[in-house]
């Protein structure tokens, strides 16, 4: 596989500075001010000064990369960085899953195909995770009140 040289200041100083401005310009949207006003602070000055912070040292990162010429660079070798990347790319299809098909449904898929995936091919493993992913979702919906996401099947369990 290729190997390639990252400059880590520059790339995550532009990468994060992106991802605080597109957020900047989402919260409005997603974080609504409450309708009356009692004087307590607005629930976006947390998330809006996280960002302003994540927006500052992003600018910060690129002017030590370009002006200062601070720069730490890594070798990134896609052979070894593969399985890491997989797992990421596994779990993002797991949230696209849950969101479809529901909590349980996905667990039970995607949480074995994870075990065998890193090499287990002993059956406790996934005995063990495939009862975990009922058991949360029962101590999510019972214990604590929070609905997972369900496609409203056998009482709400998948």
């Amino acid at each position: 596989m290729k190997k390639f040289k990252i400059k880590t200041n520059l790339v995550s100083g532009v990468i994060m500075g992106v991802a605080a401005l597109l957020l900047i310009i989402l919260l409005p949207s997603q974080v609504r001010v409450p309708a009356f006003d009692s004087g307590a602070p607005s629930p976006r000055i947390i998330p809006g000064i996280c960002l302003a912070i994540m927006l500052v040292s992003s600018i910060a990162l690129i002017i030590q990369s370009l002006v200062l010429k601070q720069e730490k660079i890594v070798e990134f070798d896609w052979a070894k960085e593969k399985p890491a990347i997989l797992l990421i790319l596994g779990m993002c299809v797991y949230i696209g899953l849950m969101l479809c098909i529901g909590y349980v449904l996905a667990s039970l898929i995607v949480f074995p195909l994870a075990l065998f995936y890193v090499g287990e091919r002993k059956p406790g493993p996934y005995i063990v995770v495939l009862v975990s992913a009922f058991a949360i979702f029962l101590l999510f919906k019972n214990v604590f009140n929070i609905s997972l996401p369900a496609l409203g099947l056998l009482g709400g369990i998948i």
